[in-house]
Protein backbone atom coordinates (compact mmCIF):
# COMPACT_ATOMS: atom_id res chain seq x y z
CA UNK A 1 0.00 0.00 0.00
CA UNK A 2 1.17 3.48 -0.84
CA UNK A 3 1.75 6.11 1.85
CA UNK A 4 3.48 8.91 -0.07
CA UNK A 5 5.17 9.61 -3.38
CA UNK A 6 7.44 12.61 -4.01
CA UNK A 7 9.09 13.89 -7.17
CA UNK A 8 11.54 16.71 -7.85
CA UNK A 9 13.04 18.03 -11.08
CA UNK A 10 11.03 15.82 -13.45
CA UNK A 11 9.19 17.10 -16.53
CA UNK A 12 6.90 19.92 -15.26
CA UNK A 13 7.95 19.41 -11.62
CA UNK A 14 10.85 21.67 -10.65
CA UNK A 15 10.45 21.77 -6.88
CA UNK A 16 9.66 18.76 -4.72
CA UNK A 17 5.95 17.89 -4.72
CA UNK A 18 4.31 15.13 -2.66
CA UNK A 19 1.15 13.09 -3.11
CA UNK A 20 0.09 11.73 0.29
CA UNK A 21 -2.40 8.94 0.94
CA UNK A 22 -2.40 9.65 4.70
CA UNK A 23 -5.90 10.47 5.89
CA UNK A 24 -6.56 13.62 7.89
CA UNK A 25 -7.73 13.21 11.47
CA UNK A 26 -11.32 14.39 11.09
CA UNK A 27 -14.21 12.24 12.27
CA UNK A 28 -16.72 14.28 10.25
CA UNK A 29 -15.28 12.95 6.98
CA UNK A 30 -16.13 9.64 5.29
CA UNK A 31 -14.37 7.17 7.56
CA UNK A 32 -15.35 4.28 5.28
CA UNK A 33 -12.99 5.72 2.63
CA UNK A 34 -10.00 5.00 4.88
CA UNK A 35 -8.31 2.06 6.55
CA UNK A 36 -5.83 1.82 9.45
CA UNK A 37 -2.13 1.93 8.65
CA UNK A 38 -0.50 -1.29 9.91
CA UNK A 39 1.46 -1.11 13.18
CA UNK A 40 0.13 2.33 14.11
CA UNK A 41 -2.58 3.29 16.56
CA UNK A 42 -3.98 6.47 15.03
CA UNK A 43 -2.85 6.86 11.39
CA UNK A 44 -5.11 5.87 8.51
CA UNK A 45 -4.68 5.77 4.73
CA UNK A 46 -7.23 6.70 2.08
CA UNK A 47 -8.40 4.08 -0.40
CA UNK A 48 -8.44 6.40 -3.40
CA UNK A 49 -7.15 9.73 -4.64
CA UNK A 50 -8.29 11.82 -7.62
CA UNK A 51 -6.18 14.47 -9.33
CA UNK A 52 -7.74 17.48 -11.08
CA UNK A 53 -6.12 20.27 -13.04
CA UNK A 54 -6.21 22.13 -16.32
CA UNK A 55 -4.62 20.74 -19.47
CA UNK A 56 -0.80 20.76 -19.30
CA UNK A 57 -0.86 21.40 -15.54
CA UNK A 58 1.13 18.25 -14.74
CA UNK A 59 -1.47 15.64 -13.75
CA UNK A 60 -0.19 13.00 -16.14
CA UNK A 61 3.43 13.89 -15.36
CA UNK A 62 2.88 12.85 -11.74
CA UNK A 63 1.72 9.40 -12.85
CA UNK A 64 4.58 9.19 -15.36
CA UNK A 65 7.02 9.93 -12.56
CA UNK A 66 5.61 7.01 -10.56
CA UNK A 67 5.79 4.78 -13.60
CA UNK A 68 9.37 5.86 -14.33
CA UNK A 69 10.48 4.84 -10.84
CA UNK A 70 8.79 1.47 -11.25
CA UNK A 71 10.46 0.91 -14.63
CA UNK A 72 13.87 1.85 -13.21
CA UNK A 73 13.49 -0.73 -10.46
CA UNK A 74 12.30 -3.46 -12.81
CA UNK A 75 14.53 -2.88 -15.83
CA UNK A 76 17.78 -1.14 -14.85
CA UNK A 77 19.66 -4.34 -14.00
CA UNK A 78 18.17 -6.76 -16.53
CA UNK A 79 17.29 -4.68 -19.60
CA UNK A 80 19.93 -1.96 -19.64
CA UNK A 81 23.56 -2.08 -20.61
CA UNK A 82 26.48 0.12 -19.74
CA UNK A 83 26.11 3.36 -21.69
CA UNK A 84 22.32 3.19 -22.01
CA UNK A 85 20.47 6.38 -21.10
CA UNK A 86 18.16 6.34 -18.09
CA UNK A 87 14.53 7.46 -18.75
CA UNK A 88 15.01 10.72 -16.84
CA UNK A 89 13.48 13.98 -18.08
CA UNK A 90 14.47 16.96 -15.93
CA UNK A 91 12.59 20.25 -15.73
CA UNK A 92 13.65 22.30 -18.77
CA UNK A 93 12.28 25.77 -18.08
CA UNK A 94 15.11 26.72 -15.73
CA UNK A 95 18.74 27.01 -16.73
CA UNK A 96 20.02 25.14 -13.64
CA UNK A 97 17.51 22.28 -13.45
CA UNK A 98 18.89 20.20 -16.39
CA UNK A 99 22.25 20.21 -14.57
CA UNK A 100 20.69 18.70 -11.44
CA UNK A 101 19.52 15.12 -10.86
CA UNK A 102 15.87 14.07 -10.73
CA UNK A 103 14.69 12.62 -7.42
CA UNK A 104 11.93 10.07 -6.73
CA UNK A 105 10.95 9.07 -3.19
CA UNK A 106 8.26 6.64 -2.12
CA UNK A 107 6.97 5.56 1.28
CA UNK A 108 5.03 2.31 1.22
CA UNK A 109 3.93 -0.62 3.34
CA UNK A 110 4.62 -4.16 2.21
CA UNK A 111 3.66 -7.22 4.22
CA UNK A 112 3.09 -5.13 7.32
CA UNK A 113 6.39 -3.21 7.28
CA UNK A 114 6.86 0.42 6.27
CA UNK A 115 9.70 1.37 3.91
CA UNK A 116 11.18 4.54 2.43
CA UNK A 117 12.96 4.15 -0.90
CA UNK A 118 14.55 6.89 -2.96
CA UNK A 119 16.56 7.39 -6.15
CA UNK A 120 18.38 10.46 -7.44
CA UNK A 121 19.59 10.26 -11.05
CA UNK A 122 20.11 11.94 -14.39
CA UNK A 123 20.17 10.31 -17.83
CA UNK A 124 23.77 9.19 -17.43
CA UNK A 125 24.01 7.85 -13.89
CA UNK A 126 22.49 7.13 -10.49
CA UNK A 127 23.67 9.70 -7.95
CA UNK A 128 21.98 8.35 -4.85
CA UNK A 129 19.89 5.37 -3.83
CA UNK A 130 18.65 4.53 -0.36
CA UNK A 131 16.26 2.24 1.51
CA UNK A 132 15.03 2.63 5.08
CA UNK A 133 12.90 -0.02 6.79
CA UNK A 134 10.71 0.30 9.89
CA UNK A 135 10.13 -3.21 11.26
CA UNK A 136 7.97 -2.81 14.37
CA UNK A 137 8.18 0.95 13.63
CA UNK A 138 11.89 1.03 14.50
CA UNK A 139 14.09 2.71 11.89
CA UNK A 140 16.73 0.59 10.16
CA UNK A 141 18.89 2.10 7.40
CA UNK A 142 19.23 -0.94 5.17
CA UNK A 143 21.47 0.53 2.49
CA UNK A 144 22.56 3.72 0.77
CA UNK A 145 24.88 4.63 -2.07
CA UNK A 146 26.16 8.10 -2.78
CA UNK A 147 28.06 9.16 -5.86
CA UNK A 148 31.65 10.26 -5.32
CA UNK A 149 32.83 13.51 -6.94
CA UNK A 150 33.46 13.09 -10.67
CA UNK A 151 36.91 11.65 -11.18
CA UNK A 152 37.97 9.95 -14.41
CA UNK A 153 40.60 7.92 -12.55
CA UNK A 154 38.05 6.12 -10.37
CA UNK A 155 37.12 2.55 -11.21
CA UNK A 156 33.46 1.54 -11.47
CA UNK A 157 33.47 -0.02 -7.98
CA UNK A 158 34.94 3.20 -6.57
CA UNK A 159 32.25 5.53 -7.98
CA UNK A 160 30.06 5.28 -4.87
CA UNK A 161 30.28 5.45 -1.14
CA UNK A 162 28.27 2.51 0.19
CA UNK A 163 26.62 2.01 3.56
CA UNK A 164 24.88 -1.15 4.75
CA UNK A 165 22.91 -1.41 7.99
CA UNK A 166 22.75 -4.39 10.33
CA UNK A 167 19.10 -4.90 9.54
CA UNK A 168 19.93 -5.93 5.97
CA UNK A 169 21.04 -9.55 6.11
CA UNK A 170 22.66 -11.75 3.47
CA UNK A 171 25.18 -10.90 0.79
CA UNK A 172 25.51 -7.21 0.02
CA UNK A 173 29.02 -6.15 -0.86
CA UNK A 174 29.47 -8.74 -3.62
CA UNK A 175 26.18 -7.65 -5.21
CA UNK A 176 27.31 -4.03 -5.09
CA UNK A 177 30.23 -4.99 -7.36
CA UNK A 178 27.73 -5.83 -10.13
CA UNK A 179 26.00 -2.45 -9.93
CA UNK A 180 26.65 -0.12 -12.88
CA UNK A 181 26.57 3.65 -12.74
CA UNK A 182 23.21 3.45 -14.60
CA UNK A 183 21.57 0.63 -12.63
CA UNK A 184 19.98 0.24 -9.20
CA UNK A 185 21.34 -1.84 -6.35
CA UNK A 186 17.78 -2.93 -5.54
CA UNK A 187 17.39 -4.34 -9.05
CA UNK A 188 20.66 -6.30 -8.91
CA UNK A 189 19.86 -7.61 -5.44
CA UNK A 190 16.55 -9.01 -6.73
CA UNK A 191 18.35 -10.59 -9.70
CA UNK A 192 20.64 -12.31 -7.23
CA UNK A 193 17.71 -13.53 -5.10
CA UNK A 194 18.51 -11.47 -2.03
CA UNK A 195 15.62 -12.54 0.26
CA UNK A 196 14.80 -9.17 1.83
CA UNK A 197 15.34 -6.97 -1.21
CA UNK A 198 13.55 -9.33 -3.57
CA UNK A 199 10.42 -8.66 -1.51
CA UNK A 200 10.89 -4.90 -2.02
CA UNK A 201 11.37 -5.51 -5.75
CA UNK A 202 8.12 -7.48 -5.81
CA UNK A 203 6.24 -4.53 -4.35
CA UNK A 204 7.18 -2.48 -7.41
CA UNK A 205 6.78 -5.27 -9.95
CA UNK A 206 3.60 -6.90 -8.64
CA UNK A 207 1.71 -4.44 -6.46
CA UNK A 208 1.66 -1.30 -8.63
CA UNK A 209 -0.50 -1.47 -11.77
CA UNK A 210 -0.61 1.27 -14.39
CA UNK A 211 -3.29 2.00 -16.97
CA UNK A 212 -1.87 4.84 -19.04
CA UNK A 213 -4.37 5.77 -21.75
CA UNK A 214 -3.31 4.63 -25.20
CA UNK A 215 -0.74 2.11 -24.00
CA UNK A 216 -2.86 -0.62 -22.43
CA UNK A 217 -3.08 -4.20 -23.58
CA UNK A 218 -5.95 -6.39 -22.35
CA UNK A 219 -3.92 -9.60 -22.64
CA UNK A 220 -2.88 -9.78 -18.97
CA UNK A 221 -6.28 -9.19 -17.33
CA UNK A 222 -8.00 -11.55 -19.77
CA UNK A 223 -5.43 -14.25 -19.04
CA UNK A 224 -6.21 -13.89 -15.34
CA UNK A 225 -9.94 -14.04 -16.04
CA UNK A 226 -9.37 -17.19 -18.04
CA UNK A 227 -7.62 -18.82 -15.06
CA UNK A 228 -9.91 -17.51 -12.30
CA UNK A 229 -13.53 -18.52 -12.79
CA UNK A 230 -14.82 -16.45 -9.85
CA UNK A 231 -13.11 -13.34 -11.18
CA UNK A 232 -14.55 -14.02 -14.63
CA UNK A 233 -18.04 -14.21 -13.13
CA UNK A 234 -17.54 -10.85 -11.40
CA UNK A 235 -16.21 -9.40 -14.66
CA UNK A 236 -19.26 -10.61 -16.60
CA UNK A 237 -21.58 -9.28 -13.88
CA UNK A 238 -19.89 -5.86 -13.97
CA UNK A 239 -20.15 -5.68 -17.76
CA UNK A 240 -23.79 -6.77 -17.91
CA UNK A 241 -24.82 -4.40 -15.09
CA UNK A 242 -23.16 -1.47 -16.86
CA UNK A 243 -26.24 -1.17 -19.11
CA UNK A 244 -24.35 -1.39 -22.39
CA UNK A 245 -26.53 -4.09 -23.96
CA UNK A 246 -24.26 -7.07 -23.29
CA UNK A 247 -25.82 -10.13 -21.67
CA UNK A 248 -22.66 -12.22 -21.37
CA UNK A 249 -19.03 -12.50 -22.47
CA UNK A 250 -16.83 -15.30 -23.71
CA UNK A 251 -13.06 -15.47 -23.81
CA UNK A 252 -11.82 -17.59 -26.68
CA UNK A 253 -8.25 -18.84 -26.78
CA UNK A 254 -6.45 -18.46 -30.10
CA UNK A 255 -3.81 -20.90 -31.35
CA UNK A 256 -0.60 -20.32 -29.50
CA UNK A 257 1.81 -17.79 -30.90
CA UNK A 258 5.11 -18.61 -32.50
CA UNK A 259 8.28 -16.88 -31.33
CA UNK A 260 8.19 -14.77 -34.52
CA UNK A 261 4.66 -13.57 -33.74
CA UNK A 262 5.66 -12.91 -30.15
CA UNK A 263 8.49 -10.63 -31.29
CA UNK A 264 5.93 -8.39 -33.03
CA UNK A 265 3.79 -7.90 -29.94
CA UNK A 266 3.18 -4.55 -28.29
CA UNK A 267 6.21 -3.84 -26.01
CA UNK A 268 3.85 -2.77 -23.22
CA UNK A 269 2.22 -6.19 -23.48
CA UNK A 270 5.63 -7.78 -23.01
CA UNK A 271 6.21 -5.51 -20.03
CA UNK A 272 3.09 -6.92 -18.36
CA UNK A 273 4.27 -10.44 -19.12
CA UNK A 274 7.56 -9.84 -17.37
CA UNK A 275 5.98 -8.10 -14.40
CA UNK A 276 3.32 -10.75 -13.83
CA UNK A 277 5.28 -13.89 -14.66
CA UNK A 278 4.75 -15.23 -11.13
CA UNK A 279 1.02 -15.35 -11.89
CA UNK A 280 1.76 -17.79 -14.73
CA UNK A 281 0.74 -15.36 -17.42
CA UNK A 282 3.69 -16.88 -19.23
CA UNK A 283 3.38 -20.58 -19.91
CA UNK A 284 5.72 -22.61 -17.77
CA UNK A 285 7.90 -23.91 -20.59
CA UNK A 286 8.84 -21.03 -22.92
CA UNK A 287 7.52 -17.81 -24.37
CA UNK A 288 6.57 -19.78 -27.48
CA UNK A 289 3.54 -21.15 -25.63
CA UNK A 290 2.01 -17.79 -24.75
CA UNK A 291 -1.77 -17.73 -25.11
CA UNK A 292 -3.65 -14.87 -26.76
CA UNK A 293 -7.35 -14.26 -26.35
CA UNK A 294 -10.36 -13.09 -28.32
CA UNK A 295 -13.22 -11.38 -26.48
CA UNK A 296 -16.73 -12.21 -27.67
CA UNK A 297 -19.73 -10.26 -26.41
CA UNK A 298 -23.20 -11.82 -26.32
CA UNK A 299 -26.29 -9.74 -27.21
CA UNK A 300 -29.96 -10.74 -27.24
CA UNK A 301 -32.11 -10.14 -30.31
CA UNK A 302 -34.87 -7.57 -29.80
CA UNK A 303 -37.55 -9.77 -31.34
CA UNK A 304 -36.68 -13.14 -29.81
CA UNK A 305 -34.68 -14.90 -27.09
CA UNK A 306 -32.01 -15.77 -29.62
CA UNK A 307 -28.47 -14.56 -28.87
CA UNK A 308 -25.86 -13.22 -31.28
CA UNK A 309 -22.10 -12.87 -30.94
CA UNK A 310 -20.04 -9.70 -31.49
CA UNK A 311 -16.30 -9.34 -31.52
CA UNK A 312 -15.08 -6.75 -29.01
CA UNK A 313 -13.80 -4.62 -31.91
CA UNK A 314 -17.42 -4.18 -33.05
CA UNK A 315 -18.39 -2.57 -29.75
CA UNK A 316 -18.40 1.16 -29.04
CA UNK A 317 -15.29 3.01 -27.89
CA UNK A 318 -16.79 3.34 -24.40
CA UNK A 319 -17.49 -0.40 -24.20
CA UNK A 320 -13.95 -1.20 -25.32
CA UNK A 321 -12.64 1.25 -22.72
CA UNK A 322 -14.63 -0.54 -20.03
CA UNK A 323 -13.19 -3.87 -21.16
CA UNK A 324 -9.73 -2.30 -21.08
CA UNK A 325 -9.98 -1.40 -17.41
CA UNK A 326 -12.54 -3.79 -15.87
CA UNK A 327 -10.20 -6.77 -15.58
CA UNK A 328 -7.55 -4.73 -13.82
CA UNK A 329 -10.20 -3.09 -11.66
CA UNK A 330 -11.52 -6.35 -10.29
CA UNK A 331 -8.11 -8.00 -10.07
CA UNK A 332 -6.59 -5.15 -8.04
CA UNK A 333 -9.62 -5.07 -5.72
CA UNK A 334 -9.35 -8.80 -5.16
CA UNK A 335 -5.59 -8.78 -4.52
CA UNK A 336 -5.41 -5.54 -2.51
CA UNK A 337 -2.95 -3.89 -4.90
CA UNK A 338 -2.54 -0.35 -6.27
CA UNK A 339 -4.15 0.83 -9.52
CA UNK A 340 -2.89 4.04 -11.14
CA UNK A 341 -4.92 5.23 -14.13
CA UNK A 342 -4.64 8.30 -16.34
CA UNK A 343 -7.82 9.96 -17.64
CA UNK A 344 -10.37 7.63 -16.10
CA UNK A 345 -13.20 9.55 -17.73
CA UNK A 346 -12.02 8.89 -21.29
CA UNK A 347 -15.01 7.44 -23.20
CA UNK A 348 -16.81 6.51 -19.97
CA UNK A 349 -20.15 7.96 -18.91
CA UNK A 350 -19.89 9.94 -15.62
CA UNK A 351 -22.40 7.62 -13.93
CA UNK A 352 -20.24 4.61 -14.81
CA UNK A 353 -17.05 6.35 -13.65
CA UNK A 354 -18.74 7.18 -10.36
CA UNK A 355 -19.86 3.57 -9.86
CA UNK A 356 -16.34 2.27 -10.52
CA UNK A 357 -14.75 4.70 -8.05
CA UNK A 358 -17.30 3.81 -5.37
CA UNK A 359 -16.14 0.19 -5.57
CA UNK A 360 -12.75 1.19 -4.14
CA UNK A 361 -14.31 3.27 -1.36
CA UNK A 362 -16.83 0.57 -0.41
CA UNK A 363 -15.47 -1.56 2.50
CA UNK A 364 -17.80 -4.41 1.52
CA UNK A 365 -16.18 -4.61 -1.93
CA UNK A 366 -12.65 -3.41 -1.17
CA UNK A 367 -11.96 -5.84 1.65
CA UNK A 368 -8.19 -6.01 1.05
CA UNK A 369 -7.47 -2.27 1.13
CA UNK A 370 -6.66 -1.83 -2.55
CA UNK A 371 -5.84 1.75 -3.56
CA UNK A 372 -6.86 3.77 -6.61
CA UNK A 373 -5.08 6.88 -7.93
CA UNK A 374 -6.39 8.53 -11.08
CA UNK A 375 -6.59 11.76 -13.05
CA UNK A 376 -9.78 13.11 -14.55
CA UNK A 377 -11.64 16.20 -15.79
CA UNK A 378 -15.02 14.76 -14.72
CA UNK A 379 -16.23 17.28 -12.13
CA UNK A 380 -19.31 15.20 -11.29
CA UNK A 381 -16.98 13.16 -9.06
CA UNK A 382 -16.35 16.25 -6.93
CA UNK A 383 -18.96 15.13 -4.46
CA UNK A 384 -18.65 15.04 -0.66
CA UNK A 385 -20.57 11.75 -0.70
CA UNK A 386 -17.83 10.16 -2.84
CA UNK A 387 -14.57 11.79 -1.71
CA UNK A 388 -13.14 13.33 1.40
CA UNK A 389 -11.23 16.60 0.85
CA UNK A 390 -7.94 14.79 1.59
CA UNK A 391 -8.64 12.45 -1.34
CA UNK A 392 -8.92 15.30 -3.86
CA UNK A 393 -5.67 16.69 -5.28
CA UNK A 394 -5.10 19.55 -7.70
CA UNK A 395 -2.28 20.56 -10.05
CA UNK A 396 -1.61 24.10 -11.13
CA UNK A 397 1.21 25.84 -12.97
CA UNK A 398 3.13 28.51 -11.01
CA UNK A 399 6.05 30.14 -12.83
CA UNK A 400 5.77 27.35 -15.44
CA UNK A 401 6.23 24.59 -12.85
CA UNK A 402 3.63 22.23 -11.40
CA UNK A 403 2.33 22.73 -7.90
CA UNK A 404 0.46 19.81 -6.31
CA UNK A 405 -1.87 20.46 -3.39
CA UNK A 406 -4.85 18.96 -1.60
CA UNK A 407 -8.38 20.31 -1.42
CA UNK A 408 -8.00 19.87 2.34
CA UNK A 409 -5.86 23.05 2.29
CA UNK A 410 -9.06 25.03 1.62
CA UNK A 411 -11.05 23.45 4.46
CA UNK A 412 -14.35 23.36 2.49
CA UNK A 413 -17.55 23.47 4.55
CA UNK A 414 -19.55 20.27 4.97
CA UNK A 415 -22.43 21.69 2.92
CA UNK A 416 -20.21 23.27 0.26
CA UNK A 417 -20.67 22.22 -3.38
CA UNK A 418 -17.20 21.03 -4.34
CA UNK A 419 -18.06 20.87 -8.03
CA UNK A 420 -19.39 24.43 -8.09
CA UNK A 421 -16.47 25.73 -6.05
CA UNK A 422 -13.95 24.11 -8.38
CA UNK A 423 -15.61 25.39 -11.56
CA UNK A 424 -15.76 28.90 -10.10
CA UNK A 425 -12.01 28.77 -9.53
CA UNK A 426 -12.26 28.82 -5.75
CA UNK A 427 -9.57 26.14 -5.44
CA UNK A 428 -7.49 27.04 -8.49
CA UNK A 429 -6.33 24.33 -10.91
CA UNK A 430 -8.61 25.44 -13.76
CA UNK A 431 -7.58 27.07 -17.07
CA UNK A 432 -7.75 30.85 -17.36
CA UNK A 433 -9.19 31.48 -20.81
CA UNK A 434 -9.10 35.03 -22.08
CA UNK A 435 -11.47 34.35 -24.97
CA UNK A 436 -10.97 31.96 -27.87
CA UNK A 437 -10.81 33.70 -31.22
CA UNK A 438 -9.58 33.02 -34.71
Amino acid sequence: MLVEFSVENYRSFQEKQTLSMVAAEDETMLNSNTFPMPNTDNLRLVKSAVIYGSNASGKSNLLKAMQTLKNLVINSASRMQSGDKLPIEPFKLNSESPKQPTTFEVIFIHKGTRYEYGVSANQERIYEEWLIAYPNERQQNWFSRQSMPDNSELQIDELYQWSFGKGLKGEKKIISKFVRYNSLFLSHAAQNNHPQLTEIFKFFSDQINFLIHGYTDIGFPLSILNKDSSLKQKFAKLITEADIGISNIEIQIDPRLTSEELSKMNPFHLQFINQKADLQYMAEETLDTLEEFDVITIHKMNDSEEEIEFDITEESTGTQRLFEIAGYWLYVLQKGEILIIDELDTSLHPVLSKALVKMFNDPEINKNNAQLIFTTHDTSLLDAEIFRPDQIWLTEKDKSMTKLYSLLDFRPREDESLQKGYLLGRYGAIPFINGLSI
